[in-house]
């Protein structure tokens, strides 16, 4: 069999060395910044490459993201005859970072650490103050895990939460009844209002696409309780960034957990201050009430080794004549 060949854009740029010995079949795996002409003629695969190189590379078959987000705006760009694929290997890694987000609520270990800390040493008057530093927990057991998206990061999700005891409830593009295990319900879009109302805890794990662009709204967050926290691992701009400031700010939600911006952290340059380098418009960083991480959700060794199993198993798959995996958008003719 004649090698294939597949370029690697820049965000995988450790993947030409690490990706080679995962593959069964003949591929030439080629840095996509310092592929020759003729190269980029013959691709048959692009891995996270830039979009502009389909403008030479008219051999392609196969786009792979390295990664389970894309931007909807790519898909127009990418030729009709070629499949786009991404890859699912974060939904461990999101899932268990969702349920510390939840257990360090409802818990609250690290400021149970500095209450004992500050009150139990003392050598001056007025002397220790341990006993007032106690807290009474708060269970996970029973409360309500409500997770808007119902894909693979929502169902590992769901999985860890049942572990729990928590009564998990989640809405997708269509309901299902009987809901699958272990939801107590699983709805359409038009039941978002609901899930909101019904929550403890509120999960955003949806794509961000037109359709979802700024679905979480001050109209949807009016419903939650106001002892609600609410938890976004999907993109920044699927919440409306003012309208969350808002009911963080005013009570309407008891909390937020966010991991994802609504400028991206990719974008923003080192060293650089003011409104143009913060993450988001409004100073989320001085409310008691959120928890703060940059995106780092998903990232874990384990997660970048699966992306490349994955990736590795559809280059297979295409040089086998299989079908592919994980496939966001089918090419319109055979490839």
């Amino acid at each position: 069999m004649t090698n294939l060949t597949a370029l690697v854009g820049p965000l995988l740029g450790a993947v030409p060395s690490q990706l080679s010995p995962l593959l069964n079949t003949p591929w030439a795996i080629i840095a996509a910044a310092s592929a020759t002409p003729a190269q980029i003629a013959s691709a048959v695969a692009l891995i996270d490459a830039p979009i502009s190189m389909f403008q030479d590379a008219k051999a392609t078959k196969i786009y792979q993201y390295g990664w389970t987000g894309y931007p909807e705006s790519d898909l127009p760009k990418i030729p009709a005859d070629v499949t786009v694929c991404n890859c699912h290997q974060s939904s461990t890694p999101i899932a268990e970072y969702v349920m510390a987000a939840i257990l360090n609520w409802n818990v609250k270990l690290v400021e149970q650490d500095q209450r004992m800390r500050n009150s139990c040493w003392t050598s001056a008057p007025p002397g220790n103050t341990c006993q007032q530093s106690r807290h009474v927990l708060r269970q996970t057991k029973n409360l309500t895990l409500g997770i808007l998206g119902y894909g693979h990061i929502g169902k590992a999700i769901a999985q860890r939460a049942s572990a729990f005891g928590m009564r998990i409830i989640a809405t997708d593009k269509r309901a299902q009844i009987p809901p699958p295990t272990p939801l107590a319900w699983l709805g359409s879009d038009a039941d978002n209002w609901r899930l909101v109302e019904e929550s403890d805890f509120i999960v955003v794990a949806l794509p961000l696409l037109n359709s979802t662009r700024g679905l979480v709204n001050a109209a949807l967050l009016s419903h939650a309780r106001n002892t609600s926290v609410l938890i976004n691992i999907a993109r920044g701009p699927i919440v409306e960034e003012e309208a969350l400031y808002d009911a963080l700010s005013t009570g309407t939600l008891a909390g937020a957990v966010i991991d994802v911006w609504w400028h991206s952290l990719h974008s923003i340059i080192p060293a650089t201050f003011g409104p143009d380098s913060w993450p988001s418009a409004y100073r989320f960083d001085l409310l008691h009430n959120v928890i703060m991480t940059p995106h780092d959700s998903g990232e874990s060794a384990e997660a970048e080794q699966e992306a490349l199993r994955e990736i590795a198993a559809n280059l297979d798959n295409f040089a086998l004549g299989k079908p592919l995996q994980n496939v966001v958008r089918p090419a319109s003719i055979e490839n």
